[in-house]
């Protein structure tokens, strides 16, 4: 019996059919499906429609093939909409049925904190303090009017999901999905300009104003109903953060303008959505004056605001309304907040005591907890700046600016003598201005508040004095200086050596006095940027990982020696080669001890889209990450077994000897990357406003990780993901890893991360990409030993888990992704022959190439 998924894939495939046949011919549309077909039958083994797909791919012009890639594409992205609606389906099962409560909920959460005490449980709610970051990395490859075609199917899918719905009604939904999915095909699937930076900033807003701004009171009020916290909160459970508008390490779109630019976006949207609320507020709040009690402070806040704002009582009388007249007075003062009048608010602790006035007369608990704490928690949560916006530079870009600024600082400088130059520097008096971007961050900290503005966030730090450097360019501009608050300085350790003497260098900074003044402006907290993605790239998957675990081991240990409250910043991606994994198993994969209610995370790129495209996902994403912290704080799991220490030591050192020794040391690599993979045409998606590399030198070394994973995901070889795993693994105890698997979270979600990488995986399709290099090319030698420890890793993996095959205690993640094969495997085979014909000049296989990035990134569900 076909399952609801079944379904809805086979309606979506059929009406797109008859789009397909409206649009294109009947006989394309049979092609199409031909393709499928004929893919899934290559995929079981039969050569012959092997043949016959390539023959077909071979034969056909490149304009002729880009509507087949166009079709392919949008069959993937149906897929999509059709596996989240399941999921919607599922989490409003487990609602509406007392079976027990959904795996990784809140409520889940209750039942496995056990014997904890009331007390601990309590602790780690007081310090819950979870952040998310959005980023502007160019992992989205879909543009946003695609995004809002997507939207709509999926508004018109759900309402088919009602049961009450007859037969004239379902014909409506039809024909309407037809007629979204039509504008759809006629839309361009890949954006013909690169967007600019302030179209990554709405974008990120986006976001906000359709999801998540009314999703985290549900979200807060579920904490509240399930531990016996108060509601609203005073100090939110969770809060948001971005870097689109600020990221300005290696992107030269990102400038003080654009930095002041997105604070004022950020503001305006922020001050809209709460007008909106607030008005939504007055048409609900009909109170009259006599039904209700009107403590003094609110009648007293009645009279002050008449006095002041004479023409809200003239537009909006409200005589016997008391609420509603408050919340008129109220929504003139955030429209004088968003005008710059002088009877605007100033801060957002002006509405909040405002609201609280209505919120004490309402004379009912029901009323009191209900749209007027939701406004409260959103007023608490957003404030009037919606995401604190990060600035991100290099420490680079540091040491150079700092060089203009000081005799004798310059690259010989050894680190001692930096340290001290630097200090007398801050502890001087001010010579020369600071560069730009330090004063654009002054007057936004000036105009809009220090938490409208997260932290400065230092990448690729090897050393104190690249932290000191931002300290004194903030004191330069008047950060911290005169009453104006400072701002967190956040370094970002991403290389493996780096990670390795990240706590070396902190507890260098930690007993600085120019830096212990900082920490204790800021209560003595310090937070720690982990880089995944440049790491992973440096080392391999298996050292990255363990290289993070053990570092904020040891960053933990330090900063409880120098009595810092010390929170992780976890620069994590959508893929495993970039740190990618379920949220909720992550974190109880973290060391013990370093979370501690407290964590930051960042969300990029496609993951945005798919944590967030919907409330009820939304909510749940944000239960799983909130549950996951409280267990991982409550958590009395303690040391490492030294045996499973040693194990992930050797396992570690020796899969990074084996991954480096293919992508660094061996001459012929590049050329592979360079041409079994499309990383030529990935510089000319215009997905992102940020360049691919970090300067104009294109080596390999200055490759971001980004273009680098995509790569490696778009030909199918997922190689960073899991190249010197298999070896490492093959060569240690197997039953000692058994125990591992089954008694530890991190080697657990280790295991599961490079199993999943190995299914998606697919060597028979990343074959086909060798056929791209030359004859006598030598790094066609290269394909005997990838696959050759392709098959070692896998071996390995299945014989840890003791399983037959790669997803097998995880059937329904496996049908989903089996389904999308026989539309992702043509789009592969076109991509090759698109590459071949590009790289010899035919300028007509350039769009449709960039099409087959755009469909396979949407069928692997990860770009980067």
């Amino acid at each position: 019996m076909p399952t609801p998924l079944d379904r809805d894939t086979a309606l979506l495939e059929s009406l797109l059919g008859d789009v397909l046949e409206e649009q294109e011919g009947r006989a394309f549309r049979d092609r199409v499906f031909w393709l499928r077909d004929t893919a899934a039958r290559f995929r079981d083994g039969d050569e012959t429609a092997g043949d016959q797909l390539l023959a077909f791919v071979e034969r056909e012009g490149s304009g002729r093939l880009e509507p087949y890639v166009r079709a392919c594409s949008m069959q993937l992205q149906l897929a999509n909409i059709a596996e989240e609606l399941e999921r919607l389906r599922r989490r409003r099962s487990y609602d509406s049925h007392s079976s027990g409560p959904q795996r990784e909920s809140l409520a889940a959460a209750v039942g496995q904190i056990g014997n904890r005490s009331r007390v601990e449980v309590e602790d780690a709610l007081q310090r819950l303090d979870v952040s998310l970051t959005m980023t502007a990395h160019p992992t989205e490859a879909t543009r946003r009017s695609i995004f809002d075609h997507q939207q709509a199917v999926w508004r018109a899918m759900e309402r088919l999901d009602d049961p009450r719905i007859g037969p004239s009604r379902r014909t409506l939904i039809d024909d309407r999905l037809r007629e979204v999915l039509t504008i759809w095909w006629q839309t361009d699937a890949v954006r013909r300009l690169r967007p600019l930076v302030e179209d990554e900033v709405r974008r990120t807003l986006f976001v906000f104003e359709s999801v998540l701004f009314d999703s985290v009171p549900e979200v807060e009020q579920k904490v509240a109903r399930t531990f016996g916290t108060q509601w609203p909160p005073r100090k939110p459970s969770v809060r948001f953060g971005s870097w689109a508008g600020g990221d300005m390490d290696g992107n030269p779109e990102v400038t003080p303008a654009t930095v002041a630019r997105a604070l004022e976006l950020h503001r305006a949207t922020a001050l809209e959505l709460l007008r909106r609320r607030v008005a939504r507020l007055a048409a609900l709040f009909s109170q009259a004056d006599d039904r209700v009690f009107i403590s003094p402070q609110l009648a007293a806040s009645l009279e002050d605001d008449m006095a002041a704002m004479p023409f809200v009582v003239q537009a909006r009388p409200n005589e016997h309304e008391p609420f509603r007249r408050k919340l008129s007075f109220i929504q003139a003062r955030l429209d004088g907040a968003r005008d710059g009048e002088p009877h605007g608010y100033a801060s957002p602790a002006e509405l909040d005591a405002d609201l609280e006035l209505v919120r004490g007369s309402t004379s009912s608990r029901r009323v009191a907890d209900g749209a007027i704490a939701r406004v409260l928690t959103q007023v608490r949560t957003f404030g009037f700046h919606l995401a604190a916006l990060d600035v991100r530079l290099s420490s680079h870009d540091l040491r150079a600016w700092t060089a203009e600024l000081i005799d004798g600082f310059d690259e010989a400088t050894d680190e001692p003598r930096r340290q001290q130059l630097i200090s007398a520097a801050i502890d001087g008096a001010s010579d020369g201005p600071p560069p730009e971007v330090f004063t654009a961050i002054a007057t936004g900290v000036r105009e809009h508040g220090a938490r409208a503005l997260g932290s400065v966030i230092i990448s690729m730090v090897e050393r104190p004095s690249d932290v000191l450097a931002a300290l004194l360019l903030m004191r330069r501009a008047g950060v911290g200086v005169d009453g104006l608050e400072t701002l967190p300085i956040v370094p970002l350790f991403e290389t493996v050596p780096d990670l390795e003497l990240a706590d070396a260098t902190m507890a260098q900074l930690y007993d600085l006095p120019v830096y212990a003044r900082q920490l204790e402006a800021l209560q003595r907290r310090q937070e720690i940027m982990l880089g995944y993605s440049d790491s992973a790239k440096d080392g391999g998957f298996v050292a990255s990982q363990w290289e993070l675990f053990t570092a904020q081991e040891r960053l933990t240990a330090s900063a409880d020696t120098h009595d810092i409250d010390l929170r992780f910043f976890h620069g994590r991606g959508g893929s495993t080669s970039r740190g990618g994994a379920p949220a909720h198993r992550a974190i109880l994969a973290q060391p013990h001890g370093s979370i501690r209610g407290r964590i930051r995370i960042t969300e990029q790129g496609e993951v945005i889209s798919q944590r967030y495209s919907h409330p009820e996902l939304a909510i749940r994403a944000l239960e799983q990450t909130i549950s996951g912290v409280i267990l991982a704080t409550v958590s009395t799991d303690g040391a490492v077994d030294e045996r499973y220490r040693a194990e992930l030591t050797r396992l570690s050192e020796r899969s990074r000897e084996v991954y480096r020794a293919l992508i660094y040391d061996d001459e012929r690599f590049e050329a592979l990357l360079n041409r079994a993979s499309p990383l030529d045409a990935l510089t000319q998606m215009n997905i992102g406003s940020r360049p691919s590399s970090r300067s104009a030198n294109k080596t390999l070394a200055e490759l971001r990780a980004i273009p680098w994973v995509f790569a490696w995901m778009q030909n199918r070889l997922l190689l960073p993901a899991w190249y010197g795993a298999g070896t490492a693994l093959a060569e240690g105890d197997r039953d000692l890893q058994r125990e591992m698997v089954q008694s530890w979270p991190f080697f657990r979600m280790l295991c599961q991360a490079l199993e999943m990488s190995l299914y998606k995986s697919d060597l028979g399709v990343a074959e086909r990409y060798m056929t791209l290099l030359d004859d006598d090319d030598p790094a066609r030698e290269l394909w005997t030993p990838i696959e050759a420890e392709h098959e070692r890793v896998v071996s390995a993996v299945l014989d840890i888990w003791q399983t037959p095959t790669l997803l097998f205690n995880a059937p329904a993640l496996l049908g989903r992704l089996q389904h999308r094969n026989p539309w992702i495997d043509p789009l592969s085979h076109m991509q090759v022959d698109l590459l071949r014909r590009a790289r010899a000049g035919d300028a007509s296989a350039e769009g449709p190439l960039l099409l087959t990035i755009n469909g396979i990134a949407a069928g692997m569900r990860n770009t980067g």
